[in-house]
């Protein structure tokens, strides 16, 4: 076989494999199989949140506020404390992204 068909032939099977990679990876971007995280088509967000929501939301962050009141009160915060008022900011943004996307 000479020397240019082999070189044709074999930049053909490169360019095939390369867009057949491209092509079967493309869906997954914007469908989800059953796992991970759905592509961007499929995340809904509500136009705005309930009044129960919103109560909710201002609740949690009247606890995270007087939390935070107690640990600064005598100007020192321990590791416990530390780690109360971390996981109170974290509970507080986690509901309020939940009411938000859902």
């Amino acid at each position: 076989m000479n020397t240019k068909i082999k070189t044709a032939i074999l930049s053909a099977a490169a360019a095939l494999v390369l867009t057949a990679g491209a092509a079967s990876a493309a869906p997954a971007k914007h469908y989800n199989n059953g796992w991970g995280k759905p592509g961007p088509s499929h995340v809904f967000k509500k136009k705005g949140i309930s009044g129960a929501e919103r109560a909710a939301i201002a609740r949690s962050a009247a606890n995270l506020a007087s939390l935070k009141r107690r640990v600064m009160r005598d100007g020192r915060v321990t590791t416990i404390e530390r780690i109360q008022l971390r996981n109170a900011e974290r509970r507080h943004a986690s509901l309020v992204q939940r009411f938000y996307r859902s």
